[in-house]
């Protein structure tokens, strides 16, 4: 026996059905695992757009208090799907311009007709008022006047939507100003719920 010989030890890689198995477990998790991740990601989106739709309402308001003036929000929209743009007009022109605070909600998450929004009509009972008035997502306005209340004194609504991932949350605007958002959840027990 040779003292210089050394063993060679056999080492062995994957062979081509554990690759093809690992594939189609990777391939089987990623099937469940994107739809999911898709849906909570507009859903995400969703939540974020009214977020920033209730802060520029109350920054318009706060605005109204601190010039002591009347000071609308307005919104505008090119279509039903496509990106609204709305902002604190605070100079009564009519444009968003440079040096007021403006927001532009996504296609993924834009402001959405009432028509589009599952059981809106419940939406009133669940906020325990009479009637909504809806701002037209194409182009409408909210007034704060100087008090920081709605002008003229209603209950209004935005609603903020998917229609394809079917999220859709509302943002209400109740006659003293104060902002509110409200999360459609579809189920029969409480088909709306506040968020805050």
């Amino acid at each position: 026996m040779d003292v210089h010989t050394i063993p060679v030890k056999r080492t062995r890689g994957f062979s081509t059905v554990e690759l093809v198995v690992s594939v189609a477990i990777i391939l089987s998790v990623s099937a469940i695992a994107v739809p999911t991740i898709t849906k909570t990601l507009n859903l995400y989106r969703v939540n974020d757009a009214a977020t920033q739709l209730a802060g520029i309402l109350k920054i318009t308001r706060f605005e109204a208090i601190r010039r002591n003036t009347s000071i609308n929000c307005l919104n505008a929209q090119a279509g039903p799907t496509a990106q609204a743009t709305v902002w604190s007009d605070n100079n009564g022109n009519g444009v968003p311009d440079p040096g007021e605070k403006q927001i532009v909600l996504g296609v993924n998450a834009t402001l959405v007709a009432p028509a589009a929004v599952p059981n809106a009509g419940a939406l009133a009972t669940a906020a325990g008022v009479a009637a909504l008035t809806p701002v037209n997502p194409a182009g409408g306005s909210l007034k704060f006047d100087q008090r920081g209340a709605a002008n003229p004194p209603a209950v209004y609504v935005f609603y903020v939507g998917n229609v394809a991932a079917n999220g859709f949350r509302a943002v209400i605007v109740l006659p003293s100003g104060s902002v509110q958002i409200w999360t459609y959840t579809g189920n029969a027990a409480n088909l709306w719920q506040i968020v805050s």
